[in-house]
């Protein structure tokens, strides 16, 4: 199973019970939960409940819950909450267009050898039976609730016997095909449990790491002091709380700090279960010192000043303790505007081990390029592939600038987009002038400011609104950048950097004329240096 383990990763009441089913079924294989296509036929993204890797075939599974029902066509989906969502794509052609959605994906990474794979799909619904067979769809296609509490393992090997029937040439999936599928399906990630130690349960949260930061893992576990660098999207703060994590569990005392109270309390809440204390800078504890000491974003914190109230937080101070610091200097180092020089290289000078990040394990390789091509800021090796192509918009003025947002979330919502899933980011950063006052969601109060609430249980089910300063350390998987003034100082295209770098899958921005010329102007300056980054990466 991939996650091993579920925890407080958010899912449906269904796809949990159905993770349960395939975590002890026995079945020889590895099952995917929740995979995101990037690219889809006519979806803007898909995301397919279970792929199931077995010896004969790759199975596709679609999983409703709750109240189904189809009238004349329309399909209508009802929760325990009684919310109702209708749609004419039913289940069984949904499965059907992520299966080969998925394949098509893959033949795009491996190639011809797809071509001897089978594939096939399950439709599940748990919780109610369905006509066990249909103009639309075969028995062997689908497990209602009661097949589903008696036999499911019979279903899913009734399942492959049928496609596998319907595919007599292709060939049974090694033990090398099957890895290699695994890897392109979560390319190069792996998945650690934050452990609850004070817990008689473990309540897991996952955090996605690379091979290269298991790597630093390593280091960092063994060196006393360590420098890590990295650019947007590399993962630093995920592994300065793995790190954390791992320190406070051998029985270190360990501070987590950063400048940022929102992404204190987005750590804080990570950090849920263990002895770590996180701080940002301003809530510093007095008269207390710690084993060890976790510095996130610490460019924000490169100052003389910083740098002596924190000594003391550390047993052994800079010279003999045990920390490590987790920096960005592409375009975040001076955000702030006292970042010092002379303070890095004080740091530098107890001789802390240099660690690198360069697997931007965030962004798709199109928001890689685009971030760096506006800023030529390095952006790392993208590793979560392709995904939608990056939009630009010029708009007029402001009320056009709210219309072409309000259209484009529209289209987000059409393509089945969660709300929580989009963050509207502003690099003014100024609530009361912002294009997204107007609004209609915000006229009703349901869209959500970015403040140490609301980042507590980031990103959450509300559309959500963040300046550029706060979102830093943060991400979603879709984000609308706005409010740009202009892109003439250093400091705005260090605000555009962040906001570029947060989308996880979808990027759109709004700009004026003027800045629309910038871009250009930009671009003249970044865009080949970008460009060969691409073409050496083998994108």
């Amino acid at each position: 199973m991939i996650p091993a383990e579920l925890g407080s990763v958010p899912t449906t009441t269904s796809e949990r019970r159905v993770f349960e089913a395939l975590a002890a079924s026995g079945l020889r294989g590895t099952a995917l939960h929740s995979l995101n296509l990037p690219t889809h036929e006519y979806k803007l993204t898909s995301e397919l409940d279970f792929v199931l890797v077995l010896d004969e075939l790759v199975l596709v599974v679609e999983v409703k819950g709750a109240q189904i029902s189809c009238n004349n066509g329309l399909w209508t989906y009802s929760d325990r909450s009684g919310h109702h969502r209708q749609d004419r794509e039913g289940p069984f052609k949904q499965v059907t267009s992520g299966m080969y959605a998925l394949r098509d994906r893959l033949r795009e990474q491996i190639g011809v050898a797809v071509d001897d794979i089978a594939f096939g799909s399950l439709v599940v619904t748990p919780d109610v039976d369905l006509a066990l067979s249909s103009f639309e769809w075969d028995a062997e296609t689908y497990c209602g609730r009661g097949q589903f509490s008696r036999e499911f393992v019979g279903a899913v090997n009734q399942a492959v016997a049928y496609w596998c029937r319907r595919q007599p040439d292709k060939l049974p999936i090694d033990k090398h095909l099957h890895g290699t599928l695994i890897q392109r399906l979560r390319p190069s990630f792996d998945r650690t449990p934050l452990l609850d130690a004070r817990a008689s349960t473990l309540d897991v949260a996952f955090v996605r790491l690379t091979d290269e930061q298991f790597t630093r893992l390593d280091l960092i576990s063994e060196a006393p002091r360590v420098l890590c660098n990295g650019g947007a999207g590399t993962g630093k703060t995920f592994l300065a709380t793995e790190v954390a994590r791992r320190q406070a569990l051998v029985g270190r005392a360990v501070l987590f700090l950063c400048r940022s109270e929102v992404l204190a309390a987005f750590v804080r809440e990570l950090l849920t279960g263990t002895d770590v204390a996180v701080h940002a800078a301003s809530e510093l504890p007095s008269n207390q010192q710690f084993d060890a000491v976790m510095i996130d974003e610490a460019q924000d914190l490169m100052n003389f000043d910083c740098l002596d109230r924190l000594e003391a937080t550390i047993a052994g101070g800079w010279s003999d303790g045990r920390w490590v610091m987790f920096m960005d200097q592409n375009r975040q180092a001076d955000l702030y505007g006292d970042f010092d020089r002379e303070a890095l290289q004080y740091i530098q000078s107890f001789s802390p081990v240099p660690a690198t990040l360069q697997t931007n394990c965030r962004n798709t390789r199109e928001i890689a390029f685009q971030t760096r091509a506006l800023t030529g800021a390095d952006t790392g090796v993208a590793a979560a592939g392709s995904g939608p192509q990056v939009e630009f918009l010029t708009v007029d003025d402001q009320a056009t600038e709210t219309a072409a947002l309000e259209a484009h979330l529209r289209m987000l919502r059409d393509h089945e987009v969660p709300v929580g899933a989009v963050t509207i980011v502003s690099l003014r950063g100024d609530w009361g002038t912002s294009a997204a006052r107007g609004l209609r969601v915000a006229r009703k109060g349901k869209l959500r400011q970015l403040d140490t609430d609301s980042a507590a249980g980031w990103p959450g089910a509300d559309l959500t609104w963040a300046s550029a300063v706060d979102i830093k350390g943060l991400e979603n998987r879709f984000v609308c950048v706005i409010d740009i003034d202009s892109l003439d100082s250093e400091v705005e295209i260090n605000l555009l950097y962040v906001a570029l770098s947060r989308p996880r899958a979808g990027l759109w921005l709004a700009t004026s004329p003027a800045v629309a010329a910038r871009v250009a102007e930009l671009y003249k300056t970044y865009a080949a240096t970008a460009l060969d980054a691409l073409n050496k990466a083998g994108a």
